[in-house]
């Protein structure tokens, strides 16, 4: 199959036609890059069946949490439990980056990645079955979030290493617009669908995943790193559609090797600078991401709108602004590679803050004080939609780019597992701070905490992140490496 798509689509290169038009030269060439965006979008769009999964389970709380502490649930559930159903599955998250990163270099990227639609399965069918016996949520929940960590830890570094440098970051950003649409789909399903009934029916998904994704090809990184030289040849024919890759081939086989010289222990993400910076990186804008309160608003998006304005219904309310979202993450990606990261998490990273603090002054006027807001009840709705279009423009979209694109091969999938644990206790703690200051002194409290933690996020994006639009993955390496210590000295000023 890989070589029959080779020599179809070397037959169309630009670099194979002899044309005399210079206009037409262009043409082709234009057309060409379209068609190889559209080629690469395909592919990526098997893999983003576990990802739009993963969003399934993500989302879940959002729709489900009110029916959960309503009467329409067969049992009766308290706050507390409500919040601890919504945050379990993060504990599953952590395992499953641990998982995931111990299969990756003993198994290979495809075959984990397969490995994925298992937790994702068994976790709704757990949820519908949670109608007979309560403790299977818990148990549901742990089991998809193992899944979502699988998928945290597997899909952007396979996206990575077989996508072209020149369309990296936009493929990247798909990751998490996918699961934005995931978000979205079970919001809307599961406001009007009963909670078992759109369980049974999210089966479908992981099913689909495996049939589709049973034929794609092994990452060549991999197969270099297996001293499968041969292999990963074919692979990049097939990538690339051409019958000539000797000079990536080359490139990657230096890259792998040097990177694979250094030992890839646990030990060495920490003692070696380049691995250290790397890590603070990744793990520094996962939670400059989450320290903006995204994952509570997220999760307890249709209780938040209920408890913030009236001016429509948290099931309508909650769409709106997924769907604006969603929206905002389309656009997104067409500019991730043109701006760069830095310039766009910096933007956004800015606008979030301003926002933030202009919604807790609000709610201090509507809690702390007898100043009638009823006038402008609407203001939560808007700034909200107004919060989601800023975060979703970079802080949304380019830190699993960034994850995905700063560690050496040696170490990668030990790396983005600890980002993952960092990412899934995070989640958890911003999302249990929410629903502990929200219940005991209303919306300012956590309002101005996040306000204030994006903040100091702000200031390490300006400081420590360095840009890595359309460099290969080697060039982001001997990056890291050369402005170690101007970025030092730069803290230190």
């Amino acid at each position: 199959m890989v070589d029959g798509s080779v020599r179809r689509w070397t037959q169309t290169s630009p670099k194979n036609l002899n044309m005399n038009s210079s206009d037409d030269k262009v043409f082709v060439r234009i057309m060409y890059f379209l068609d190889e965006m559209i080629c690469n979008t395909s592919r990526f769009f098997l893999a983003n069946v576990a990802i739009f999964t993963m969003g399934l389970h993500t989302g879940w709380p959002g729709p489900s949490l009110p029916k959960i502490l309503s009467d329409e649930f067969p049992y009766d559930v308290s706050n507390e439990a409500g919040s601890y159903i919504t945050i379990v599955g993060n504990l599953g998250t952590v395992f499953g980056g641990l998982i995931g990163s111990l299969l990756l270099d003993r198994i290979g990227r495809r075959r984990t990645m397969l490995l994925i639609a298992l937790p994702q399965f068994i976790s709704f069918f757990l949820i519908a079955m949670s109608y007979y016996v309560f403790e299977l949520l818990y148990v549901a929940r742990v089991i998809g979030g193992l899944g979502e960590g699988m998928c945290l830890s597997i899909i952007p570094l396979y996206v990575a290493e077989i996508a072209d440098a020149s369309i990296r970051g936009v493929l990247s950003t798909m990751i998490s617009l996918t699961v934005i649409c995931g978000i979205l789909f079970v919001n809307i399903v599961g406001s009007y669908v009963p909670i078992n009934i759109a369980a049974l029916s999210f089966l479908v998904f992981p099913i689909i995943f495996l049939i589709a994704f049973w034929k794609m090809p092994e990452s060549p990184y991999f197969l270099l790193m297996k001293n499968k030289p041969e292999q990963a040849e074919c692979i990049l024919k097939f990538l690339r559609r051409k019958s000539n890759v000797d000079e990536e081939l080359n490139a990657l086989e230096k890259d792998v090797k040097r990177q694979m010289s250094e030992s890839g222990n646990f030990r060495d993400i920490f003692t070696v600078d380049t691995n250290r910076t790397a890590l603070i990186l990744a793990i520094g804008t996962r939670l400059v991401q989450q320290l903006t309160g995204i994952s509570a608003f997220s999760l307890y998006i249709q209780i938040l709108l209920s408890e913030a304005t009236q001016v429509l219904s948290p099931q309508i309310g909650s769409s709106i602004v997924l769907f604006v979202q969603l929206i905002m993450m389309s656009l997104s990606t067409l500019f991730v590679d043109k701006w760069g990261r830095k310039p766009l998490l910096l933007a956004s990273a800015g606008a979030c803050f301003i926002n933030l603090f202009i919604q807790a002054i609000y709610f201090v006027f509507k809690e702390y004080t007898n100043v009638d807001v009823s006038v402008i009840d609407w203001f939560p709705l808007v700034m909200m939609i107004i919060f989601i279009i800023v975060f979703s423009l970079g802080l949304g979209v380019v830190v699993t780019t960034v994850s995905s694109e700063v560690f050496s091969a040696s170490i990668k999938s030990k790396a983005i597992c600890l980002v993952n644990v960092a990412f899934a206790l995070s989640m958890m703690g911003t999302t249990k701070f929410y629903q502990v200051t929200a219940d005991e002194f209303g919306l300012t409290v956590p309002y101005f905490s996040f306000a204030l933690t994006t903040f100091l996020g702000v200031l390490f994006i300006y400081f420590w992140l360095p840009e890595t639009k359309g460099k290969t993955l080697e060039e982001i390496q001997q990056r890291l490496k050369k402005n170690k210590k101007k970025t030092e000295a730069t803290i230190k000023i």
